[in-house]
């Protein structure tokens, strides 16, 4: 890690989400309990281990010795499920941070939807009183079929379980989902039943993580053997409309904020911003095919974020001339997520 600009030791991870980009890292587990989901492509033949207490903390207390630290407000445990940790040493972790910086506004981690199934509501309650604030969990889908197809090694029951005991503990909670998961043969029900999935947990977050076939995962093995066919961006999109009209009624926020997402701007509170959400994606929708083309080569090329930047002239040029550039070959460098 870095504080103003001196480097140190601290054992790091390699992943964190994009919210958490200004927070303090704190690895507590090494590497994910699972590690067997077909579309992710992190942590590939590492073996995952618990840190022990004297290690973190050791981490901890030399970051919050530099200088510069007292400029910290956020953390975030790393890496893909913290919270299988024993309770107590994660008290114990939490608790020392809270000491270390007490102007801390905030401490998040992820967590298997699995692992919070099976833990206790009172003992996500003792981690939100020594100072937890949210939890991220990659629900990717809320259709079975999917689920099992992509080995995510959980079924919706389960899901909706962990989360509503994170709910229950007063925890934060901020749950992702994967259109295009599903592929086209499962599209619809990858989109109907995720969208009834989060209605019933009710997150306060949902963040959207578009499936992307990548080098090197068993997806795009699939792929290779013609058993995942992807839905494209066109089709990717009109299943985000499917999957939004199921939880149009739902009290939380859809956030776009990974650049693997062709529409960054779908971002708002529901039930009161669903009419604009939509607005924004039948924009897309009904763009010629010569404009959507040209939206999506300059989006995957970074050279526009919304799909104002269509309207101007100088942007329109740069992007037909850099379209060579472009290819949309399946699968595609993991490079895409970080």
């Amino acid at each position: 890690m870095t504080i103003n600009g001196r480097r140190n030791s601290v054992e790091r991870g390699p992943l964190r989400p994009p919210s958490e980009a200004r927070s303090l890292l704190v690895r507590v587990v090494r590497n994910c309990p699972w590690n067997k989901c077909a579309f992710c492509p992190a942590y590939k033949g590492e073996k995952f281990s618990l840190r022990s207490l004297d290690e973190i903390l050791a981490d901890v207390k030399q970051v919050t010795s530099e200088p510069g630290s007292d400029k910290i407000k956020h953390v975030f445990l790393q890496d893909a499920d913290s919270l299988i940790m024993p309770i107590d040493r994660l008290v114990s972790v939490l608790r020392f941070i809270q000491q270390q910086l007490p102007g801390v506004e905030r401490i998040t981690a992820y967590a298997r939807s699995n692992t919070l199934a099976h833990r206790k509501t009172s003992d996500l309650k003792h981690l939100r009183e020594a100072g937890l604030s949210r939890v991220h969990v990659g629900l990717e889908s809320g259709c079975d079929e999917v689920l099992k197809f992509v080995r995510k090694g959980v079924t919706a029951a389960a899901q909706l379980e962990g989360c509503k005991r994170v709910r229950d503990a007063g925890l934060e909670l901020c749950c992702y989902v994967m259109p295009g998961l599903g592929g086209r043969r499962l599209s619809e029900q990858h989109a109907f039943e995720t969208g009834r999935l989060i209605a019933a947990i009710k997150p306060n977050h949902v963040r959207l993580r578009t499936c992307f076939v990548l080098e090197g995962t068993p997806l795009a093995e699939a792929f290779t053997n013609g058993l995942f066919e992807p839905m494209g961006e066109e089709g990717t999109v009109r299943e985000i409309r499917t999957f939004l009209s199921i939880i149009a009624g739902t009290y939380t926020e859809l956030i776009s904020d990974h650049r693997i997402n062709l529409l960054l701007e779908l971002r708002g509170v529901l039930p009161r911003e669903y009419d604009r959400l939509i607005r924004t994606i039948d924009h897309f929708l009904e763009l010629d095919p010569e404009e959507k083309k040209l939206f999506i080569i300059g989006r995957r090329l970074g050279i526009i974020q919304r799909l104002d930047e269509l309207s101007d002239d100088a942007i329109r040029m740069r992007i037909r001339k850099e379209a060579h550039r472009y290819s949309a070959a399946v699968p595609v460098t993991k490079n895409i997520l970080y």
